[in-house]
């Protein structure tokens, strides 16, 4: 029995500095049936060039024209309808995937409509810096989607996922993160698995795909709020066997998010906290929504 094909889903945008690493290890796979599909998001820098010549040197690479900037989500999303795989693997620009990681995640997904992997963190120059994801969360598989509605615990290029998933909804871009949106929606419509084995080098550094979501910098904590809020709004629009659950929580978070002081989230995560917030590494969630959202903006103002 032939494998089945698994599409390698990148989005690239002003990637230059780090996406040849990044292809050198696709091109590495040792899985046998794969394709490699590339949407540039009107990169202004080499990326574009450096993916031509790749294109160029391995037929089963395969470079989507491109016309404007769309951003990091849509582009994403375009990527992953122009595969035409059974499987797709989203990929960012800037990591490194071991050889066996697409093998490995093909071999573990089983029925689950959707598989992830640990990664370990390096820096900008390959560089171990002495952790893993797993160390920052708690991983997550089943088929209960309360449990990601806060606390994804995966990240989009560690999983693996069954095409047939992009036709559940046609709110994938309502979000900002796909890669959580994937594991709600995995997660809502069959099962999520976890493959212990760390198969991808997550690289840390201030230019990446993902560096939006840090909080270290002035306003950074209210621009990942406000993220949230989209994404949890988005969650909440999708029919589903939890949709009233999860109507009740986003409505929850909002009180805390414009309140000064308002039980209402602390409440419910004290009520419902082993469901919602098993992921998150604190050992009482609720602590965190004793406090409204304005108090701490207030407090904190170069923070928040």
């Amino acid at each position: 029995m032939s494998e089945p094909l698994i599409s390698i889903a990148l989005a690239t945008y002003n990637g230059e500095k780090f996406v040849a690493q990044q292809m050198d290890s696709l091109l590495l796979q040792d899985y046998p049936n794969l394709e490699i599909v590339i949407s540039d998001d009107c990169s202004q820098d080499g990326t574009w060039e450096i993916l031509q010549k790749y294109a160029q040197k391995d037929s089963r690479i395969r470079l989507l024209p491109r016309d404007t900037n769309i951003g990091y989500v849509k582009n994403f999303i375009r990527v992953f309808r122009a595969c035409k795989g059974e499987l797709i693997s989203p990929c960012d620009q800037d990591d490194i995937w071991y050889p066996n990681k697409t093998s490995r995640l093909a071999m573990a997904i089983g029925d689950a409509t959707l598989v992830y992997c640990d990664n370990r963190f390096i820096d900008e120059y390959n560089k171990p810096l002495g952790k893993k994801f797993s160390d920052t969360v708690k991983t997550f598989s089943g088929s209960d989607s309360r449990a990601v509605v806060f606390c994804p615990s995966v990240c989009g290029h560690a999983m693996l996922f069954r095409a047939n998933l992009l036709g559940i909804t046609d709110k994938l871009d309502t979000a900002s993160y796909i890669d959580w949106m994937l594991i709600f929606l995995a997660a809502e419509v069959g099962s999520v698995s976890y493959l212990d084995e760390i198969l991808v080098d997550w690289r840390q550094h201030d230019n990446s795909t993902t560096s939006h979501t840090r909080t270290n910098e002035r306003g950074g904590k209210a621009r990942v709020v406000m993220a949230d809020k989209k994404t949890f709004e988005a969650f909440a629009s999708i029919p589903g066997k939890h949709q009233d659950f999860v109507i009740t929580a986003v409505r929850a978070w909002n009180k805390w998010r414009t309140s000064y002081f308002n039980l209402a989230m602390f409440i419910f995560v004290l009520r419902y906290g082993k469901i919602t917030h098993r992921s998150h590494p604190a050992k009482f969630p609720s602590l965190k929504y004793l406090f409204g959202y304005k108090l701490k903006k207030l407090l904190r103002p170069n923070y928040y």
